[in-house]
């Protein structure tokens, strides 16, 4: 990255996507918005061994084991935010706290991979 694209530019791209993402947190929300909440009550409120088997949604957890420990992970901050986002029986459940979270999750993990590309 650091041949293509002088560091001010660079930054200055992240930074403008980031405040466009910001501000579009309390838009549209599309079906992976249900599909990752779900992904994250799953991993969250389900033993290891039912992860790949749990079918209260129809959104059942398909991505590999990575992916699956990721929003294990996620799950562990999101219980600060809505621990209501985090059970597999609150179908189409979406507060603003539920939204907040998603929303800057992705920012986040955004923002990490953005900086380990540069580094």
């Amino acid at each position: 990255v650091r041949g293509k694209m002088a560091a001010p530019v660079f930054f200055f791209v992240v930074a403008t996507v980031t405040v466009v993402k910001l501000l579009l947190i309390p838009s549209y929300r599309s079906t992976d918005f249900e599909v990752h909440r779900n992904w994250l009550a799953i991993t969250h409120s389900r033993p290891l061994s039912q992860w790949y088997y749990e079918d209260t949604s129809e959104w059942t957890l398909d991505y590999p084991p990575l992916f699956a420990w990721f929003e294990f992970l996620l799950s562990q901050v999101a219980r600060f935010f809505d621990p209501a986002m985090l059970r597999v029986e609150n179908l189409t459940y979406a507060n603003f706290a539920t939204i907040l979270f998603q929303r800057l999750s992705v920012i986040v993990s955004d923002l990490l991979l953005v900086y380990t590309v540069y580094e």
